[in-house]
């Protein structure tokens, strides 16, 4: 992908100018996953962020010595562990592609020479981190105040995608449910 590709990306959520995306576009590698790839493991310290071009990224942790989908990435989302990354600590959590996938990758490093090159990106990064932190807030309270079937329905009506992309055990672990559990909310919402 050459710089031009990636501007015409860009543009397509950011306000930066063509000189300012010039400036900013060597920043970013860009890299293809095949599928069940690990780009992060747990206890790892995170040094890169990825922005996905084409498919699926999961962020999960592990309890007990199972594993506990915590958010799946897809299009035009930016994807990594960010407490780690932002805070040069090991991750809590594991990132693997679930479909082979074309992404941005913007390391650490990069990061840090692109805040002195060019300040503007430190808003645009802000705006990413708030953007991740709003979904996470509202998963968060979710599972505080929705029953299983209901966080399966706000998945259903917010991004219906993911159940033809995933797995359903990832999915029943996303919902914080068993697979069983999974099978018998989705039969009675089938019913309704």
């Amino acid at each position: 992908m050459n710089d031009q590709d990636k501007i015409r990306l860009f543009k397509q959520f950011t306000d930066f100018n063509d000189r300012e995306l010039r400036v900013i576009m060597p920043y970013f590698e860009f890299k293809i996953f095949k599928k069940k790839s690990i780009l992060l493991d747990i206890g790892e310290v995170s040094n890169e962020v990825f922005y996905l071009i084409k498919g699926c990224i999961r962020l999960y942790c592990e309890k007990d010595g199972e594993e506990l989908s915590t958010y799946f990435f897809t299009e035009n989302m930016f994807a990594g562990s960010y407490d780690s990354f932002l805070s040069q600590q090991p991750s809590k959590v594991a990132i693997e592609t679930l479909e082979d996938c074309e992404v941005l990758v913007l390391s650490h490093k990069s990061q840090e020479k692109l805040y002195k090159v060019f300040p503007k990106m430190n808003e645009f990064i802000r705006k990413a981190i708030e953007q991740r932190f709003v979904l996470l807030h509202d998963l968060f309270i979710s599972y505080l105040l929705n029953s299983p079937e209901e966080r399966y329905l706000m998945l259903i009506k917010d991004r219906p995608e993911l159940l033809q992309r995933i797995p359903q055990h990832q999915i029943a672990s996303f919902l914080g449910v068993t697979r069983v559990s999974l099978s018998r909310i989705r039969n009675r919402v089938a019913k309704k």
